[in-house]
């Protein structure tokens, strides 16, 4: 009876083996053709919660990017047959998902059993480095250096993980670059390092070799770009310039060194066309109503210049008025109503179309002044200037006038 019993279990054991095993190759035919929806319901049909079944699950999910139901599957894998390797793309799945914190958590345990897997400790010094921890992540890249020197792409990163910290991140760019003569990353920072610290020599250098690596490059373009017009090479700017302009690249920066290039090549007409592309991008950047002026100024168009020149101040002057009234309602609270006058006083200097802060301004100085007449004032000047802005507001400044001035007239 015993062996009978064995027999049939050992029977279904196979059974069940071979119809889980047919479902998989049936999913992994399916997702060769890219159907995986129809390869997660033949999956899911076979009402098989089978380990294989759930890891299978678990990986389309996260080839796909739903880590919600990634994170689901794995974690029904993990629980029946826990392992590093389903442990592993757990947090990756939570890495996915932005769960940051537990893919850590686990990258590290998977790690303490197999301080070895010189892949994850990657993946983690970049996760570190992303997570703005960047002295973890030199730690890791210093022991994936040490193991194995001749990876451009750890230099590469300690060199990022340096530039975090404040210290100099050359070292690890050059000798990613030294490594490896096509790695364009590092040559595009090397480009930068040198630009920001003037050496101008060695910048060149760099955006040349990345140009010559990638000829289309937008990063590359735009310093090869810059470098030009600051060796005064204005037509040669405009060059790259329209290489940019080329793949649709019409950015602020491109147009405003469109028009400061023109101007200097004292083509005023095409100077003017692309400030004005400039200004439509940014209406308030004073720098481009500057330049405009300027160009203005040089093709003779005196008024239209001097109207420039004034939106210019205008544009320059910081609209702070925003903050001092906030800063005033803080103050009001505190019961420093001295100081909220003063910060709405200020911010009313600042910005005068501010309607709220000049009534606010009024409210408060009624409320503070046994001298009514300063309350007066702010009010009349409320009714002057915003009789349309707030009907309601308008209405109780042309009451409380009243009030005041029929108090004052009976003192």
């Amino acid at each position: 009876m015993k062996k009978k019993l064995l027999i049939i279990v050992i029977i279904l054991f196979y059974v069940n083996t071979e119809a889980q095993v047919s479902v998989l190759v049936q999913a992994d035919s399916i997702l060769q053709t890219g159907n995986y929806r129809l390869a997660l319901q033949q999956l899911k049909k076979s009402n098989d919660e089978s380990y294989a079944i759930s890891k299978k699950i678990a990986s389309i999910y996260q080839t796909v990017g739903n880590s919600a139901k990634a994170i689901k599957y794995y974690q029904k894998a993990f629980q029946l047959q826990p392992s590093d390797e389903i442990k592993e793309q757990l947090a990756k799945s939570y890495q996915f998902s932005g769960n940051t914190a537990k893919a850590i958590r686990l990258f590290n345990e998977v790690l303490q059993g197999n301080p070895n897997n010189y892949l994850l400790k990657y993946t983690l010094a970049k996760l570190y480095l992303a997570e703005r921890n960047a002295q973890q992540s030199i730690t890791l890249l210093n022991e994936l250096i040490e193991n194995d020197p001749s990876n451009p792409n750890y230099y590469y990163q300690l060199g990022k993980a340096y530039e975090k910290t404040g210290k100099d991140p050359s070292k690890g760019y050059l000798k990613a670059y030294l490594l490896d003569s096509l790695h364009i990353k590092s040559i595009y920072q090397l480009a930068k390092f040198f630009k920001a610290i003037k050496v101008r020599d060695s910048s060149e250098l760099f955006i040349d070799i990345g140009l010559k690596l990638n000829p289309k490059s937008l990063n590359f373009l735009q310093l090869k770009a810059q470098n030009e017009f600051l060796n005064k090479a204005y037509d040669s700017t405009i060059t790259y310039l329209k290489k940019l302009e080329a793949q649709n690249f019409k950015t602020l920066f491109v147009y405003k060194l469109f028009g400061l290039s023109y101007y200097k090549l004292k083509d005023y007409e095409n100077a003017l066309a692309y400030f004005n592309k400039a200004k439509q991008l940014d209406f308030r950047d004073a720098s481009i109503l500057y330049n405009k002026g300027l160009v203005l100024k040089a093709m003779g168009k005196y008024k239209m210049a001097e109207i420039t020149f004034f939106m210019s101040i205008l544009s320059q002057k910081p609209d702070v008025d925003k903050n001092y009234y906030q800063m005033g309602l803080v103050q009001l609270e505190q019961k420093r109503i001295k100081n909220a006058i003063s910060s709405f006083e200020k911010g009313y200097k600042n910005n005068s179309r501010n309607h709220i802060l000049l009534f606010q301004l009024a409210l408060t100085a009624d409320d503070y002044y046994d001298d009514k007449k300063i309350a007066l004032q702010y009010f009349e000047k409320y009714i002057n200037t915003f009789p349309e802005k707030d009907k309601k507001s308008t209405a109780y400044a042309k009451q409380r006038s009243k009030e005041i001035r029929k108090a004052l007239f009976m003192k």
